[in-house]
C-alpha cells in the first residue's frame, strides 16, 4: 500500500514538472479583456500566458522572436533583469528599432500608404501615442514602446546583423527559453496585431495564432542550444545542420527540428522533409491551417495519401491563390507566373479536392497559423511556414507533438476556422486564370 502511494506521489510530481499546454488567441470557450482597447473578447490572452511564465523565472530568460511590441512582456523582462537574472533577446533586424527609428516613418522611401512598412508604422504610433495628440514623448515610449523599454534598461539585445552581414533570410523564430525546464513556442510574434488585435481597428481580434508551453528539461536543452548559436552570431546557414531529434515529455514524444538546411542536405532530412514524412504516414485525415503553403513536395506528399485520407487545408487569403501557392495544385488549377512560366514540378491534382481554401476574417486580421494535424494524433507546429524559404534560408523551428490531447485542441481550432471557410476556387480566381492563360497564349 505504501509503495503504491509513493509511486502515485512520484507520478503526480513528474507530470507536474513535465507537461504540454496549448493556447489559442481566438479560442471561443474563454474570454479576456484586451489591455490596449479595453474590450472583452474571446480567446486565450497569449501575452498574459508569456508574462506569467516569465514571472516564474529564477535564473535565465532567452527570447528569440522576430518582433516584440508588447510592452507588458518587455516590462517583465526588465523586471527580471533587475532581479539579476540572465535576460537576453534576439530579434529580426527589420524590427530591432524603437518608434523613432522606424524605417520609412516619414514616407520618404515608401510612398504607398497601404504598404506593410507604412501600416506597421501607423500601428506603432497608435500603440504608443496614448493621448492621441500626434506627438511621441519619452514618457509614452517608456510606457508602450517595447524595444525602447528594453534599450533603456540595457537588456542585452542583438539581431541577425550581429555577424556583420545585412541579415539572414529572416530571423523568424518565436520561442522563449526559461531557466532549464520551460520552453514557450509560438506562431505569433509578440505584437498587438498577432495577439490581441490592431489597436486602431475595433473589429480586429488579432491574427489567428497559437502558443504552446512545454515544461521539459530535454526540450529546454534543444532550444537553449539553438539560442546559443544565435547569440554567437550564427544565423541562417551559418548554423550547423541538426536533423530531427526526439524527446519525451510527460510520456509523449516531441520531435524538434530547426531551419535552415543547405541544399546539400537531402531534402527528406530537412524540416519540410519532416513535415512531408508525417503527412505520408496519415491514415485518416490531414488538417492544415497555414499562413503560406508553397512547398511543392509537401503538396505531393498529400497527393500520395489523398486516396485514403481526408485532406483539408486553409491558407491565408493573401497567399492562397498566388501562382506559387500549393492550394492551386490541390484544387487542380494552374496559374503561370508573371513570366508566363509554369514550373516543371507543378502538379495539379486530378481529381481535385474541394476542401482547400481560405477564411473570411475580421478587421484586416490574417490567418497566421503554421500547424497541421495528422489523424487527430499528431500536431505539427512552429514558426515554420510550409515554404522553401523557411526550409533553406530562415531561422525557424518546427515540432511534431505525438499527443492526442494536443492534436484534439489543434483540430478544434481548425474546425473553428472552417466555420468561416470559403472552399474551392473563387470566381475572381477563375477569371484571373483565364486572363493569364490568354495573355500567355496557353
Amino acid at each position: 500500500m505504501r509503495l503504491t502511494l509513493l509511486l502515485s506521489i512520484l507520478f503526480v510530481s513528474f507530470t507536474a514538472q513535465a507537461s504540454i499546454r496549448s493556447y489559442f488567441n481566438n479560442r471561443e470557450s474563454v474570454t479576456y479583456r484586451d489591455p490596449f482597447r479595453g474590450i472583452d473578447r474571446k480567446g486565450d490572452n497569449l501575452e498574459q500566458v508569456v508574462i506569467d511564465e516569465l514571472d516564474k523565472a529564477k535564473k535565465s530568460i532567452f527570447v528569440a522572436v522576430q518582433e516584440i511590441r508588447l510592452p507588458g512582456i518587455a516590462k517583465k523582462l526588465v523586471e527580471k533583469h533587475a532581479q539579476g537574472l540572465d535576460v537576453r533577446v534576439v530579434l529580426e533586424n527589420s524590427y530591432n528599432h524603437n518608434v523613432l527609428a522606424q524605417p520609412n516613418r516619414n514616407g520618404s522611401e515608401d510612398s504607398d500608404p497601404n504598404s506593410h512598412e507604412s501600416t506597421r508604422y501607423r500601428d506603432l504610433i497608435l500603440l504608443i501615442d496614448q493621448n492621441r495628440d500626434g506627438k511621441i514623448t519619452r514618457e509614452e515610449m517608456l510606457e508602450r514602446d517595447a524595444v525602447f523599454i528594453l534599450q533603456q534598461a540595457r537588456i542585452p539585445l542583438i539581431d541577425d546583423t550581429e555577424d556583420g552581414s545585412a541579415g539572414s533570410g529572416l530571423m523568424h523564430h518565436k520561442f522563449v527559453v526559461i531557466d532549464d525546464n520551460v520552453t514557450i513556442l509560438s506562431s505569433a510574434n509578440f505584437t498587438p496585431s498577432c495577439v490581441h488585435g490592431d489597436v486602431g481597428v475595433s473589429s480586429s481580434r488579432g491574427n489567428d495564432n497559437a502558443l504552446m508551453v512545454v515544461k521539459s528539461k530535454p526540450m529546454n536543452r534543444l532550444f537553449t542550444e539553438e539560442f546559443d548559436l544565435l547569440w554567437t552570431a550564427r544565423f541562417g546557414i551559418q548554423k550547423p545542420f541538426r536533423g530531427a531529434r526526439t524527446v519525451t515529455v510527460a510520456g509523449k514524444k516531441i520531435t524538434v527540428q530547426f531551419s535552415p538546411s543547405t541544399r546539400k542536405v537531402d531534402w527528406e532530412m530537412t524540416t519540410n522533409g519532416l513535415i512531408a514524412k508525417q503527412i505520408r504516414g496519415a491514415r485518416v485525415s490531414v488538417q492544415a491551417g497555414l499562413f503560406v503553403f508553397s512547398e511543392q513536395k509537401i503538396a505531393d506528399a498529400m497527393k500520395e495519401v489523398s486516396s485514403r485520407t481526408n485532406i483539408s487545408v486553409l491558407v491565408e487569403s493573401k497567399f492562397a491563390f498566388r501562382f506559387f501557392s500549393e492550394v492551386l495544385d490541390l484544387l487542380g488549377v494552374v496559374i503561370p507566373n508573371p513570366n508566363c512560366v509554369i514550373p516543371a514540378d507543378n502538379n495539379p491534382w486530378s481529381p481535385a479536392i474541394q476542401t482547400a481554401g481560405t477564411i473570411r476574417n475580421r478587421g484586416g486580421d490574417v490567418l497566421h497559423h503554421k500547424f497541421g494535424v495528422v489523424d487527430r494524433k499528431k500536431t505539427l507546429f512552429g514558426s515554420h511556414n510550409w515554404s522553401e524559404a523557411a526550409n533553406s534560408i530562415n531561422d525557424e523551428f518546427i515540432v511534431v507533438v505525438d499527443d492526442a490531447v494536443t492534436a484534439t485542441e489543434f483540430s478544434n481550432e481548425f474546425n473553428r476556422l472552417t466555420r468561416s471557410a470559403e472552399w474551392g476556387v473563387p470566381y475572381r480566381i477563375t477569371q484571373e486564370v483565364q486572363r493569364m492563360r490568354d495573355f500567355c497564349q496557353l
